[in-house]
Order: structure tokens, then sequence, then C-alpha cells
């Protein structure tokens, strides 16, 4: 669960905070996410059951609480709902994904499709690389009435399917949109020590706030500071190498963030195997279950 606060600030969200739970176990002075220029600011908590995190943006209106329960029944409840989610979840090929939801049918990144079901009421890129941005494979998923999120660095790059979106909305790293109800956070994507994926193109991952749930589709990234700065309940991480982090490295930023499922992407077609997917489900620790939906 997540309560946006507007209109009081950082300190004094925080004050009010620690005068219920004591001191933060954790805050960062240092921003883990740049948007336009802009920090983030954050304090963790904890009051038995629940874990609590304030964040702000300078670019942001608003203050974010965010309360994740980790135990009892009513964590019984929060496990079964995020199953019932996690059996919406499909996973291609690369970082294909089809999420079916009440908000709609929701797709990111579709690559080398089988089917034309052209059914897509929300189409999610995080970035430009032949194998996440597909024209071929995006006119056989765009419907009718389909919005288009794309980072802002590739607005210059989408003039053969621009025509056929209903809506065009571009994004930044590090900020939170609502388009049409749908709400969802960006979370800049790039290699800490390669050069596939700069820091400086602003290409994204995606947090999509579906039912109640966070789901955290990582994109192309290493187990950056913002990967590890992640809150949500089910995770969709690239573990093939190379481009992106390998197996072991994906499942330590899983065992840092601790959602309730992990899903690995991004492994058996251009990089990595299916091997790839049983060592990070190995290294991956309790009670996060990981759930292998890569069909090889």
């Amino acid at each position: 669960m997540w309560i946006h606060v507007k209109e009081t600030g950082f300190e004094k969200c925080q004050e009010g905070l620690q005068k219920i739970f004591g001191d933060p176990v954790s805050e960062g002075e240092e921003p883990y996410v740049e948007a336009n220029g802009g920090a983030v600011m954050w304090a963790d908590f904890i009051d038995g059951e629940y874990d609590i995190r304030l964040s702000n943006g300078s670019e942001r209106e608003y203050c974010e609480i965010s309360i994740s329960l980790k135990s009892g029944d009513e964590n019984k409840d929060q496990e079964e709902e995020s199953t019932a989610m996690i059996d919406n979840i499909e996973v291609f090929t690369q970082n294909s994904i089809r999420i079916r939801d009440r908000k709609g049918t929701i797709y990111i990144d579709p690559f080398q499709m089988n089917e034309t079901p052209n059914d897509a009421d929300y189409l999610f890129i995080t970035h430009e690389h032949y194998d996440h941005y597909s024209p071929d494979d995006i006119k056989k998923v765009v419907g009718d009435n389909t919005v288009l999120v794309i980072p802002e660095s590739m607005q210059d790059k989408i003039s053969d399917i621009s025509g056929q979106m209903r809506r065009i909305v571009t994004v930044k790293p590090g900020m939170f949109y609502e388009v049409d109800g749908l709400e969802f956070d960006t979370v800049a994507a790039y290699n800490s020590l390669k050069n596939y994926h700069p820091k400086s193109a602003e290409w994204v991952g995606y947090i999509l706030r579906l039912d109640d749930k966070r789901i955290y589709i990582a994109g192309d990234t290493d187990a950056t500071k913002e990967a590890k700065a992640v809150k949500c309940d089910i995770a969709l991480v690239p573990i093939g190498g190379t481009f992106t982090m390998n197996a072991k490295q994906a499942a330590g930023l899983i065992n840092d963030i601790r959602p309730e499922f992990a899903i690995p992407t991004h492994y058996g077609s251009v990089v990595g195997s299916p091997e790839d997917a049983e060592i990070f489900k190995e290294n991956v620790k309790d009670p996060v279950k990981v759930e292998i939906k890569i069909d090889l």
C-alpha cells in the first residue's frame, strides 16, 4: 500500500513518522534517483510486521509513504493476491511481457511475437534496442485505443509507429505518472561498468501499480543504486549477462529488494541460457518465490 502526502514536505513527514515509529533504520542523504536534475530523499522505518518507507523527489509535488506487511494472516492474503496477479503475467522472449488486468491489457517490449492479438490498451517501451523496440512486433499488438509510453529520449525514433497510437506519453527516469487511470513510476535503467546502456540515455524500467500491487519491470539494467531502492511486490529482472546483470547478480538484487515474487527475463534468446534461470532460482533467498515464465 502507498499513500501520497501533498503540501507537507519531506522533513515534516519524517518528523511525524519518527514520533510514531522512532528513528529511521536507514535514510538517504545522497540521491538514489536523478530526474531532470532532481534528487530523491528517503527514510525507512520498521514497526513490528510492517516496513515503512518515506520518499520524496525534488521534481515531485508530494511525499510517498509505502507500507509493506511482512508476516501474519493479512500477509497471507497479500501473498494470495500476488499469486493471482502472477497468473496474469506472461513472459515471451527477452523482456517481452503481457499483463492482463482490470485496467486493460498491457505489453512491455513486445518482441518475436508468434501471434497478432492487436489488443494492447497500454504499450510500454523501456529503450530503443531492437529486441525491446521492434516496430514489426508493435504492429502485432497495437489496438484501436493503444496508449504508448516511451522514454523521452526516444520520441524522435518512433515515426514509423506513432500514427497507430491513440496517445503517446514520454517519460524520464525517477518520476511518477498517471495515464488514463493507470499509475506507474519510472526507474533509471543503465549499466554501471559497460556502455551498452548508458545512464545519459535516460532509458527506464517501470513500476506498474495494479490491484494494490507494485510490479517492477526492470528493463536492461545492472544492480544499480536506483534498482536497489525499488519497493515492489513482483519483480521482473534481466539475468542473461553480457548486456545486463547475470543470474547471480540479479539474484543479489532480488535479495536486496525482497519482493514477494521474482520472475527472470532477458535470457534464452539473444543472450543467456535456460540454465541461467535455474542459477537465478538457486541463489534467490527465502521467502522470495521465483516463477519461471519463459518457455524454452
